[in-house]
C-alpha cells in the first residue's frame, strides 16, 4: 500500500522523502526543506491521538519544552507545521548514528564509554531538572548517539513526550501509567504521581549505567506486572557477576541511584554526574601515560582514592612517576643525615610562609 505522504509538500516547506518509523503514539518522516535542501524529522501524532485532545495537548507541550531547552545534547526542535489533514507535526534536526538500545545489541560498552554518554545524558537532564522539568522516560531507546559530518559523536537526549512540568497541572486519560516499565522509578511503578520529580530520572539513569556495563536489563519479568513488582521490592543482580572489572565506585554509584532508602538514594542528577566522574575516567578520554608504581622510600607519604600511598621520584615529564617514551626515570641521590636536616628545615620554612600566605587572604 502506497503512503500518500510520500513526495508531497507539507505547509510548501518541506517534501516528504521516507517514512522513518513510528512509536507508541508518534510517527517520523525524513523530510528535506525545498529551498534549503537540507534534511529534517518530521515528527507527527498517529491517526488515532491525532484529534485525542489530552494526546494533542501533550504533544503540544513536548514542543514548547524542546523549544525552551537550548542544549548541544537535546534533540533542537525548527517549525511547527500541519498535514492538510491537521495533524499537528513538529520539525526536528534531522540525526545520524544509533540510539543506545541499538549500541547495546553488539554488547556492553567500556567503562570510559559508559563515562561519556552518561555526563552527555545526565547534562541534558541537569538542564531540564532547572527548568522545572522530569523527563519520565529517560531509557536506551531515548538516548540517541548522533554522529555529526566531522565525525564527531554526542549525545542527543529524545522524547520529552511523558515529561513532567513543574507546576502544570496533570493529565490524565490516556496516559495512566507513564514511562518505560523497565525504567520506572518506585514512585512511577506504585502510581504516585506526585512524587515523581528529579530523583525519578536518576533512578532511570542508575538502571541505564546497569545496562551498559552488563548489558542486562536492571528489571525485566515475565510481564509488566512482575516487572513493577521487581522494581518495588527486588534488587538487580550484582553488576561484578558480570562485570569483573567494574570500579567499585561505579558498583557503588549504581546502588546508590537504584536504592529504595530515600536516604541513600541519589536524589539530584547534578549530585550523580559529580559522583559519575568521580567513579569512572574522564569522559572521552583515555590517559596516554599510565604512573609507575611509586617507590616507598622516595618521596613523602600522600593520600590517594585508594589508601596511603607515596609520591614517586620525578621523571623526565615533570609528573612524578611517569616515564616518556625513550628516555629513564630519575632515581634520587641517597640523602645523608646533614642534607635530611636541611631538607626538613626547608619544608619548616615553606610551611609557615604557606601559612603567613593564607592568613593574609
Amino acid at each position: 500500500m502506497s503512503d500518500p505522504l510520500l513526495d508531497t509538500v507539507v505547509a510548501g516547506k518541506y517534501r516528504v522523502l521516507r517514512r522513518i518509523g513510528e512509536g507508541g503514539m508518534s510517527f517520523i518522516y525524513e523530510v528535506q526543506h525545498v529551498k534549503l535542501l537540507r534534511s529534517f524529522a518530521l515528527k507527527g501524532l498517529l491517526p488515532q491521538f491525532a484529534f485525542n485532545p489530552e494526546a494533542a495537548q501533550r504533544f503540544e507541550r513536548e514542543a514548547e519544552l524542546l523549544g525552551s531547552l537550548r542544549h548541544p545534547n537535546v534533540i533542537d526542535i525548527s517549525d511547527w507545521v500541519y498535514l492538510p489533514d491537521g495533524t499537528p507535526c513538529m520539525v526536528l534536526e534531522f540525526l545520524h548514528g544509533a540510539t543506545l538500545q541499538t549500541r547495546l545489541q553488539r554488547g556492553p560498552l567500556q567503562f570510559d564509554a559508559i563515562a561519556r554518554l552518561a555526563d552527555h545524558t545526565c547534562s541534558a537532564l541537569a538542564l531540564a531538572h532547572r527548568n522545572g522539568i522530569t523527563h519520565r522516560d529517560v531509557k536506551p531507546e531515548n538516548i540517541f548517539i548522533s554522529i555529526d559530518d566531522s565525525g564527531d559523536d554526542r549525545v542527543k537526549l529524545l522524547d520529552f513526550g511523558v515529561s513532567k512540568l513543574r507546576g502544570v497541572g496533570r493529565l490524565s486519560g490516556v496516559y495512566r501509567m507513564l514511562g518505560t516499565p523497565s525504567y520506572m522509578s518506585p514512585e512511577q511503578a506504585s502510581g504516585n504521581n506526585d512524587a515523581v520529580g528529579p530523583s525519578s530520572d536518576c533512578w532511570a539513569m542508575g538502571a541505564i549505567l546497569y545496562e551498559m556495563a552488563t548489558r542486562q536489563v536492571a528489571f525485566k519479568g515475565i510481564d509488566i506486572q512482575q516487572t513493577l513488582m521487581l522494581i518495588l521490592e527486588g534488587r538487580p543482580p550484582p553488576i561484578q557477576q558480570f562485570r569483573p572489572d567494574a570500579p567499585p565506585e561505579f558498583i557503588d554509584l549504581v546502588d546508590r541511584c537504584l536504592s529504595h532508602d530515600p536516604a541513600r538514594r541519589i536524589q539530584t542528577i547534578e549530585d550523580l554526574r559529580f559522583r559519575l566522574r568521580n567513579a569512572l575516567p574522564p569522559p572521552g578520554r583515555t590517559p596516554l601515560l599510565q604512573p609507575k608504581r611509586p617507590t616507598p622510600a622516595a618521596g613523602m607519604p600522600v593520600t590517594t582514592g585508594g589508601g596511603p600511598s607515596t609520591l614517586g621520584p620525578k621523571s623526565p615529564s615533570g609528573i612524578s612517576g611517569i616515564t616518556l617514551p625513550g628516555s629513564t626515570t630519575v632515581q634520587p641521590a641517597p640523602i645523608n643525615k646533614r642534607r635530611w636536616l636541611i631538607v626538613a628545615i626547608a619544608i619548616l620554612f615553606a610551611t609557615l610562609g604557606n601559612l603567613a600566605i593564607a592568613l593574609a587572604f
